[in-house]
């Protein structure tokens, strides 16, 4: 069974849940750019990933990419593609394009030139000169982003939301997999409560209850994909009768779905049958200021009106208003609201420890997040919540540092001690947090930490004998150092073996040690700094000063915190360290002096 290289795509503030998606499912590897998550997979890969991804809107083969700045380039790099591969004869074979930042700008043109490019590419294999493209449709997308050409085969057809449970929604819906994401973005399992009191046509409660059941979204309906000659239709019905094994028993604790309008009511009831979940969730029609709940610990999801479609705005702060007072009583309870109205918390009453910035449709909303204690007991399938300490609920601001640092599930890089006659940089673990340093810091700094090579060995190797410093650490309560570049090394006067069992606290001297823990307090909450200056402490006592460091958190591939890295290029010996001048040198993409 041929190996493709796949893409799963989702809108702004979803990459993460997606990967983790893909994560669940057994995949490695994973790289996500700009709402997209790239992975390895075969046929059986393409059917599960349409049946159980949640999150993500589509599942596309990458047929090929390159540089294409220049219609010229873009048409001779397209035929080199193997096209034959993929598109039978009598493929009807579509071409949609768009294009960002790139100077081939005309989009009508593109689409016309990589058509072209696949006629002439599909000549040269079939030795014939007219295609009637009356069979299977194969739809091709060309995508120009910064100049760079990505050509891809949609295998998902009808998007992803599109479950078949439904036929009408309610105004102002928020999309299934937005839907299923606010739902992954919490704590909520099937042991918990799950309430929704603005449920509108239904689609947080029907997918919370989907996923409490681990039913496959897409099993209800079908995917272009299916209708290809050499997509083997077995693969289909394997991935179909394993989904259908997987199915759990109905959930203990019903969810509940309310709603002012009845006839909202009828059409989250409609829903929730045609999803086979009318067992597991309560619809009824109820004010939000009705709402009460003898439950000690459950979840509040929901997104309710915005005041930009649908209600005057004095009628939606009333509606937050009553939304904070009902939850107010909910001490130990979870709650978490979808709204693109930037006034959301005052009217609420409270400022959520997180917020993660999504588009509902064209909407851009904030996810306000209070997470609430996790249950005094817990069962397997609640380890994620334990990583929510009940300590944090006495101040705002230390509700909002400690909600940071806790941040989803933070997985640590092992730290891959090397052998003497190896350089650190060759060790996997090392290689891997290279990557975690370099994504981290375009992700934050919007550039590029050093020339990326896509060769993660090189690109170790690279930032290893970079001429300016780079140190990072891990999520432990005492941070312990993962990483230092040979320059580092050289100024904190050790070997990697060492500085991989040193906490960082230790590279700067007691008393700075506070003024340096307020720093990466900052760092943690902002995402980065780029001012910060501070005294530091090499192994046999060297003092030296630190000027205009950069100091960034660091995110693994599903978007968790895993830790924060530091770079510099300038420093000052002082006292007895035996120089009387600054070293400089230049951090890429930064300022010199």
């Amino acid at each position: 069974m041929p190996r493709f290289d796949l893409i799963a795509t989702t809108t702004f503030g979803l990459e993460a849940v997606v990967a983790r998606e893909l994560e669940r499912l057994g995949y490695t590897d994973l790289r996500t750019v700009d709402g997209r998550i790239h992975f390895q997979g075969d046929e059986l890969d393409i059917a599960r990933c349409n049946l159980w991804l949640r999150s993500a809107d589509r599942i596309l083969i990458r047929v090929g990419e390159f540089a294409a700045g220049d219609f010229d380039a873009l048409f001779d790099q397209t035929v080199a593609l193997p096209w034959y591969d993929l598109l039978p004869v009598d493929a009807k074979f579509p071409v949609a394009g768009r294009s960002v930042l790139s100077r081939l700008h005309s989009v009508p043109a593109i689409q016309g030139c990589v058509k072209k490019a696949i006629v002439e590419s599909l000549k040269k294999r079939h030795q014939r000169f007219r295609f009637e493209e009356t069979g299977a449709v194969f739809q091709v997308e060309v995508s120009l982003l910064r100049d760079v050409a990505t050509l891809t085969i949609d295998t998902t057809g009808d998007g992803l939301h599109k479950r078949g449970y439904r036929e009408y929604v309610g105004p102002a819906p928020v999309r299934e997999t937005m839907a299923a994401g606010l739902i992954q973005l919490s704590y909520w399992n099937r042991d918990r409560q799950l309430v929704d009191p603005f449920c509108g046509s239904g689609t947080i409660p029907i997918e919370a209850a989907m996923i409490g059941r681990n039913m496959a979204p897409g099993l209800g309906r079908s995917f272009i994909a299916e209708d290809w000659r050499w997509f083997e239709r077995r693969t289909w019905k394997e991935a179909r009768t394993e989904a259908r094994d997987l199915k759990q028993p109905r959930l203990t604790l019903p969810i509940l779905g309310f709603d002012h309008d009845p006839a909202a009511i009828r059409l989250s009831e409609k829903g929730a049958r045609e999803a086979g979940v009318t067992t597991d969730i309560q619809f009824r029609e109820q004010e939000i200021s009705d709402f009460r709940s003898s439950q000690e610990y459950g979840v509040v999801i929901c997104n309710p009106p915005y005041g930009e479609r649908l209600g005057e705005p004095e009628e939606v702060e009333a509606v937050y208003r009553e939304l904070g007072r009902v939850t107010s009583s909910l001490k130990t309870w979870g709650i978490y609201v979808l709204t693109s109205n930037r006034f959301f918390e005052k009217h609420f009453g409270r400022r959520a420890p997180r917020r993660r910035k999504l588009f509902n449709g064209r909407l851009e909303c904030q996810f306000y997040q209070y997470p609430g204690p996790p249950p005094k007991k817990l069962g397997a399938d609640q380890t994620a919540e334990s990583d929510l300490s009940t300590e944090n609920q006495e101040e705002l601001e230390t509700v909002e540092q400690d909600m940071v640092q806790r941040e989803m599930e933070p997985v640590v890089v092992e730290s891959g001690v090397p052998s003497p006659d190896l350089p650190p940089w060759q060790t996997a673990a090392w290689i891997q947090q290279t990557q975690i340093i370099l994504n981290s810091w375009r992700h934050y700094l919007g550039k590029e930490l050093l020339e990326r090579s896509e060769d993660p060995e090189d690109e170790a190797r690279r930032l290893f004998e970079a001429p300016f410093v780079v140190v990072s650490h891990g999520t432990q309560e005492d941070p312990i150092l993962n990483y230092g570049n040979r320059m580092a090394l050289e100024l904190w006067e050790m070997d990697a073996a060492t500085l991989l069992t040193m906490p960082s606290r230790l590279t700067a001297e007691p008393m700075h040690r506070d003024e340096r823990a307020q720093m990466m307090r900052r760092a943690t909450k902002q995402g980065f700094v780029d001012d910060y200056r501070g005294v530091r402490i090499s192994r046999t006592g060297k003092r030296f000063l630190i000027d205009r460091a950069v100091i960034w958190n660091l995110q693994n591939a599903s978007g968790y915190r895993v830790g924060q890295a530091a770079t510099f290029s300038k420093w000052t010996p002082l006292s007895n360290a035996g120089a009387g001048q600054a070293a400089t040198g230049m951090v890429p993409g930064g300022d010199s002096e």
